[in-house]
């Protein structure tokens, strides 16, 4: 049967206007798994935590930002990598994509963090909170990486 590690998540660099973004994991296949195909699909959340103080009209609920894809001959994209398994053990993955740093700013906007003196806020980009959703296909089965913070801003 088909197993994920948990995966991990990288944000890198930012350049015009796009943040580089990598997942990666191990993907382990038995016996049984040998001559099967299965698809990896990976999609990136924002998460919605308690104590976020979310913009106006955001429901609370984990944003999908953005579904990898990958070619599947010519021009044509799919929201999955085939994986044929030629024999059990382990198989490493490491995909990296460009996003939007606008799609990352999953709680867009500022808002007050503190006071500099009476009359003067100090106000700060919201905080993003990014995680990856692997799902392994044939008999499904997903494994959730650990929530990244961005920081301030993106």
């Amino acid at each position: 049967m088909a197993t994920l590690s948990t995966p991990s998540i990288t944000l890198g660099a930012t350049t015009n206007g796009k943040r580089e973004v990598t997942v990666a994991g191990t993907m382990t296949f038995d016996a049984n798994d040998v001559g099967r195909t299965y698809r990896l699909e990976i999609e990136l959340f924002g998460e919605d935590l308690a104590g976020d103080h979310l913009p106006t009209g955001d429901s609370g609920a984990d944003d999908l930002i953005s579904t990898f894809t990958w070619l599947a001959g010519g021009l044509i994209l799919r929201p999955y990598k085939a994986i044929s398994v030629l024999s059990a053990g382990s198989v490493n993955y490491s995909e990296k994509r460009a996003i939007d740093t606008a799609k990352l700013d999953e709680d867009a906007g500022t808002e007050i963090v503190g006071w500099a003196d009476i009359h003067t806020p100090i106000i700060m980009p919201r905080s993003d909170e990014v995680y990856a959703q692997v799902t392994l296909g044939m008999s499904p089965v997903s494994k959730r990486s650990a929530t990244m913070t961005a920081g301030i801003g993106v």
